[in-house]
């Protein structure tokens, strides 16, 4: 058994949705050993890093973060590459549909893996191609990206994958990771009333 950590590391100079500065998080230490411990105070955006967003997130809902079945959080994953490509489209998609079943994760590995996070133009998934996506009843959709959509005015691409009850992991770190079958578990912390948490994302291959 293989497991592969594919979580961005939590600093204080980590890479940033389209780099903007304030979603940079702030890591204090607030006591050191000669004061009894170690400990150490964390800032840190929702949605910054590796993290799940909750239909909160999006829709008039009152599925906040706390709310998402750990059965949501994990199960078979395809990881599928579609390099060179600004948007990924429902055509792009469409010659991988005998590897999309239902109730799987998809992650998508796109240039994003090969170029800087905090980049403004990323790699992001299109309206289209999350209809697409969302036919195949899958349990949820990642991307090597800190967005799974570029402020797309009324952000379409979240409100349809949210509304078709799937799942959506951001951040995902896949440079390393070859397309293929996998067991997908991302947990995120269980913050009340939450529209998004932080997750420790990891891929299994027996």
């Amino acid at each position: 058994m293989e497991i592969f950590d594919i979580s961005l590391e939590i600093a204080e100079d980590m890479p940033t949705y389209r780099g903007r500065k304030e979603r940079r998080p702030r890591i204090e230490r607030i006591r050191t050993l000669l004061e009894g411990a170690n400990e150490t105070r964390l800032v840190l955006d929702t949605h910054t890093g590796t993290h799940m967003d909750a239909p909160l997130h999006m829709l008039p809902s009152d599925v906040s973060i706390d709310k998402i079945p750990l059965s949501s959080c994990m199960g078979p994953a395809v990881v599928l590459e579609i390099r060179h490509r600004p948007v990924i489209t429902e055509e792009d998609l469409r010659p991988f549909e005998p590897v999309l079943s239902e109730g799987h994760f998809v992650l998508l590995k796109t240039e994003n893996s090969f170029s800087d996070l905090s980049r403004e133009d990323f790699v992001y998934l299109s309206e289209g191609a999350a209809y697409f996506l969302a036919e195949k009843r899958l349990k949820g959709v990642g991307i090597d990206a800190l967005g799974v959509e570029r402020d797309q005015p009324g952000h379409p691409t979240h409100r349809v994958l949210l509304e078709n009850g799937l799942v959506v992991v951001e951040g995902l770190l896949l440079r390393d990771i070859a397309p293929g079958v996998y067991f997908f578990i991302a947990l995120p912390l269980k913050i009340r009333g939450g529209d998004g948490a932080p997750a420790r994302a990891i891929l299994i291959r027996m």
